[in-house]
């Protein structure tokens, strides 16, 4: 008889650590991050990646988030499509039936979101996938794509940092603009993207594109400089920014320059031989932490967090599907009153501004608008900052 008590006792035990340890296992959020982490495209991956790790970390060792009467934590579940579609559509399909992950970072990579789109779409209504890539932007509100929103603001329209851009460069007195960017989706997507935003400034444009892979850019510069034109508007991917730079100041055919992708760098290596290099920048952080409390405290948990100096080059581009967002996603389902429900989620995530390292919010179709800065550099290395602040 003492041994069917025993018994009896030991399994409702059991039974009792395994109801706690579920209850703990369900009080975990997780979340899943498809982006380039590594090769020659990893530039906005790989800082969109360390922010939100640092995210993550700071909201687990604060004890979670609470919502309703459950305190939850996030697991971090991050991938490295390397730039590759099909490894992409194999992580995230990892991640959506395996893992059992309801919100998604990224992608930023245009070729990367159109090999995983056809499988995201068919899970519309079970995710909320948070991007930075181009090709989202025409997907927005459109048929079964409840599940997208586009973390990167838009070039265009009165909002678009693209326009803003043109509009300050007008300024500056520019007739002529001379466009340079690689041949590939990207590439005649921007075309498409600033044709019409120059022309309606009064800006003439004159287009070459060049091969993936392409090192010599004698010939294309050399075409373009016969047109005269005021500024060059070279690439977008760092590495190919660094070479046009360096070759067009070289040869003398370009002093200036206008890009609204890329960091400074080009523009300080060459810092004796330009004129003028103008550059989008989500935040020169540089300046930005003597004056900003919050980028001064991301800047020294930068440090802490991964004991090396902070990548003031890239972290800019920490303005996509990073550390902000993550902390964004969370004030979002405790507004919610939710965490599984990915549509009241979103609406959620829609109907307030975040004030973090940037102002951030999401126009009706969800996408985001948020504060930059226009760099402007003249010789010697000189450069005035010029903050804005979308409508």
């Amino acid at each position: 008889m003492n041994q069917i008590k025993w018994l009896r006792a030991f399994l409702l035990g059991l039974m009792a650590v395994w109801s706690i340890t579920s209850a703990v296992a369900q009080e975990v959020v997780k979340i899943g991050q498809i982006e380039a982490l590594t090769g020659p495209l990893a530039t906005y991956g790989w800082m969109g990646n360390q922010g939100a790790k640092m995210a993550v970390e700071e909201i687990n060792k604060a004890g979670g988030f609470k919502v309703g009467a459950k305190t939850y934590k996030l697991e971090l579940l991050a991938q490295d499509t390397r730039a590759n579609p099909q490894e992409a559509l194999i992580q995230t399909k990892q991640l959506v039936e395996q893992d059992k992950v309801k919100y998604i970072f990224g992608p930023f990579l245009t070729n990367v979101f159109n090999g995983i789109e056809p499988y995201l779409t068919q899970n519309n209504g079970k995710i909320l996938v948070m991007g930075g890539a181009t090709a989202a932007h025409a997907q927005l509100g459109t048929p079964n794509r409840d599940y997208l929103m586009r973390t990167w603001n838009w070039d265009a329209g009165d909002a678009g940092f693209g326009q803003l851009m043109v509009d300050y460069l007008k300024k500056q007195g520019a007739k002529k603009t001379a466009m340079l960017f690689q041949n590939d989706a990207f590439g005649k997507v921007a075309v498409d993207i600033y044709t019409p935003i120059f022309k309606a400034a009064g800006i003439e444009l004159q287009v070459e594109l060049f091969e993936p892979g392409t090192k010599d850019f004698s010939a294309p510069l050399a075409k373009l400089a016969a047109g005269k034109p005021d500024y060059l508007f070279p690439g977008y991917v760092e590495s190919v920014l660094y070479d046009i730079v360096r070759q067009a100041t070289e040869s003398g055919m370009f002093k200036k320059f206008f890009t609204v992708r890329g960091s400074m760098g080009p523009a300080l290596k060459n810092k004796d031989m330009i004129e003028d290099y103008i550059a989008y920048l989500p935040k020169y952080f540089e300046e930005a932490e003597k004056t900003e409390p919050k980028t001064k405290a991301f800047v020294a948990a930068y440090k802490t967090f991964y004991k090396r100096d902070f990548p003031y080059d890239q972290a800019p581009l920490c303005s996509s599907s990073c550390y902000d967002h993550v902390f964004m996603l969370v004030e979002a389902m405790k507004k919610a009153g939710t965490v599984d429900d990915v549509g009241k989620v979103k609406a959620s995530l829609m109907s307030f501004t975040y004030n973090g390292i940037w102002n951030i919010r999401y126009d009706k179709t969800g996408e985001a608008v948020f504060d930059f800065d226009v760099l402007h550099m003249k010789k010697g290395g000189k450069i005035t900052s010029t903050h804005i602040e979308p409508k």
